[in-house]
Parts: C-alpha cells; sequence; structure tokens
C-alpha cells in the first residue's frame, strides 16, 4: 500500500509543477504552453514518463545523428497532462489499455533517449512545451496520431511498434520489435484500412509465437512478408485445439530452423513443409510459385505464394505426404488461401 501512496504522491506533485507552469493558449481550454521548461525535468523519465503508445526509440538512434548540431526546432516537445486514470479501448478488439495519472512525453521520446546516451551534445536551453490536458481515452490516441505520429512522421512499421509497446507485446526480435512485418500483417488481416493497433491486437499471440519459436530470426531466404503471412495464419488457423497447436508449433519450428543445404529430400514422397522449403530454396526448379512472384509482395503475386504455402502447411498437419514429382499440382491449391482467410476472418474483430 505505502508503494502505492507514493506513486500517487509522485504523479500529483508533477501534475502540480506543470500547472504552476501553464500558459493558457488557444480556443481550446484544454491546451496550454510552457516557453521555459526545465531541460532537466525534461530528462527525468521518472517525472516525465515515456507515452505508452510511441514507437521503439532505440531503433530510430543512428538516424538522429542531426540533434549534434543544435537548431531551435529540436527544443519543441509535447506533454499530456493525465489526471485520472483511463481506460484506452482498442476499438477493432475492445481490448482496454489502462493509463494511470501522471506526465506523458508526447513528441520528444527519441531525443530524450538520443541525449542520455550522448550527454556532450546535450543543449543547455530551456524547452518549449506543448500541453495538452487529456482526460478522455480516445482522445488520448488521437491526439498521438496527429501530432507525433501522423502519416507524414511515422511509417506503417513505425504504428505497429507503438502498438506493439501500447499492447505489451512479448517479442524479442529485432523484425518483431521494428515493426518489420506489416506487410504480412496486411495480407493475414485483409483489410489494410484497419489500424495498426487492431491488427496487431488481433494478431498478438500469433506475433509473440512466431517471435518465441524463431520465424523472425530464421535463414536470410525466408525472411520475406508472405512467408511470415502464412505463419501468422497457420497460427490462427491451427491454434486449437491443444493437440493440433501442438503441431502446428512443431511446423513452425521446423520451417524457422530450415537451411539451403539441409533437411532429406529422399523418397518419392514429400511432406508439405518439405516441400514448401524445397521452392524457397530452389526457385523456378520447380515452378510451383510462378517464374518471378517468390517473396514478391504486390497484389497480384501474393495469391500464388499463399495459396501454395498456406497448402503445404495443410498438407504438414493431416500428415498427408505426396508425390514430390507429380503430386504438388497448382490445381490443387488455387483457393487455398481464400477459403482459409474465410475461416480466420471469423475469428477477427
Amino acid at each position: 500500500m505505502s508503494n502505492v501512496l507514493t506513486l500517487m504522491s509522485v504523479s500529483s506533485d508533477i501534475i502540480n509543477t506543470i500547472d504552476e507552469m501553464c500558459i493558457p493558449c488557444g480556443s481550446l481550454d484544454n491546451t496550454y504552453m510552457i516557453p521555459n521548461f526545465p531541460r532537466n525535468l525534461y530528462n527525468d523519465t521518472s517525472k516525465i514518463v515515456r507515452i505508452p503508445v510511441t514507437r521503439d526509440e532505440e531503433l530510430r538512434l543512428r538516424r538522429m545523428g542531426f540533434l549534434k548540431n543544435h537548431l531551435p526546432t529540436h527544443d519543441k516537445i509535447a506533454i499530456y497532462i493525465v489526471r485520472k486514470t483511463l481506460i484506452v479501448k482498442v476499438p477493432e478488439t475492445g481490448e482496454e489499455i489502462t493509463i494511470k495519472p501522471g506526465i506523458y512525453l508526447c513528441n520528444g521520446n527519441t531525443r530524450r533517449l538520443w541525449y542520455s546516451e550522448n550527454p556532450k551534445y546535450m543543449p543547455k536551453t530551456d524547452l518549449v512545451v506543448d500541453v495538452y490536458d487529456v482526460n478522455d481515452s480516445q482522445q488520448f490516441l488521437d491526439i498521438y496520431y496527429t501530432y507525433d505520429s501522423s502519416d507524414s512522421q511515422e511509417n506503417t512499421a513505425q504504428k505497429i511498434q507503438g502498438a506493439i509497446s501500447l499492447l505489451g507485446l512479448n517479442v524479442t526480435s529485432t523484425k518483431a520489435k521494428s515493426g518489420g512485418f506489416s506487410t504480412a500483417l496486411d495480407i493475414s488481416y485483409g483489410d489494410k484500412t484497419v489500424s495498426a493497433i487492431g491488427k496487431v491486437a488481433s494478431f498478438r499471440e500469433e506475433i509473440e509465437l512466431i517471435d518465441n519459436v524463431g520465424i523472425f530470426d530464421a535463414d536470410k531466404e525466408l525472411q520475406f512478408q508472405t512467408l511470415f503471412a502464412t505463419c501468422l495464419i497457420a497460427a490462427k488457423h491451427w491454434g486449437s485445439p491443444e493437440k493440433q497447436k501442438d503441431r502446428m508449433i512443431s511446423g513452425l519450428q521446423f520451417i524457422a530452423n530450415a537451411k539451403p543445404d539441409g533437411g532429406s529430400l529422399d523418397g518419392d514422397k514429400w511432406d508439405g513443409l518439405t516441400a514448401m522449403c524445397y521452392e524457397i530454396f530452389n526457385p523456378g526448379k520447380k515452378n510451383w510459385i510462378p517464374e518471378g512472384m517468390l517473396k514478391k509482395t504486390s497484389f497480384a503475386t501474393q495469391k500464388p505464394q499463399m495459396n501454395f504455402f498456406l497448402y503445404c502447411f495443410g498438407k504438414y498437419m493431416s500428415s498427408q505426404k505426396i508425390d514430390k514429382t507429380k503430386g504438388f499440382k497448382p490445381s490443387n491449391w488455387e483457393t487455398t488461401f481464400s477459403d482459409i482467410s474465410k475461416v480466420v476472418n471469423k475469428s477477427l474483430i
């Protein structure tokens, strides 16, 4: 209980401090500015808290060298005042995220981290701060997306970074943390207009699973969007009951550990995953995926790849081996992607 009281006291103290600095501006009664904001307060992460929906700052640090040459624009930041606990509800999934009272850094998170790691370049100037007094959960998201995460500043991968952070996904690979599977997520969800938060929330367990088994760290020849999408859809489609899920996970592990010179190609019949990996590592030799389409992401190339990959995964799931010379025919998988997507889509919100 004492820890809770301490936290409440800290948040109350910093809110009072910010209130005393604020100057009303504009015609809105919840918008302020602070013309001379102390840099030491900006640097204090215990008082000015990182906004949980922001992109992963560490992934952008190498591009922040321009801060070595200080300009006035580098001193402009934005913060939120949150006076009561907000429950941010993700529209597409209904998932609820708790935002506790305090002061949140809306814009300037990456700069703050870069300066902390490069203190000799940290300016001695005060900052100019836009302040938003936020008491509505939707406004909490809307201001961030129009201020710091507008399309002109933050691309789809970075929005996925923010969604992963906000939703608290447990991922470790650079590919996952950087949002480097954005096209795969679009393919899996089937609707590019849905927000990054909605898509990530709908596939959160599947993203964590394929990250955990090593799909995002597999051989470089396996690092492409349509295969990531295949794994996401397979994880969703064959994720229950438990016995089926166990086999599905074994299939993902097979893909994650596949190598161009590994695995047995003996026998007249292959299981689906052997055929899938053979096609990826030896494009054109079987021509199961039309020439020039493998690893491409344009709309016209997605379906031929997804049809074949999901057909192969399905054959693996049913423990069915097929003649490696005569058994794999495009006519057998021409509707597989569509058929499975219809089933998967029923589980998406």
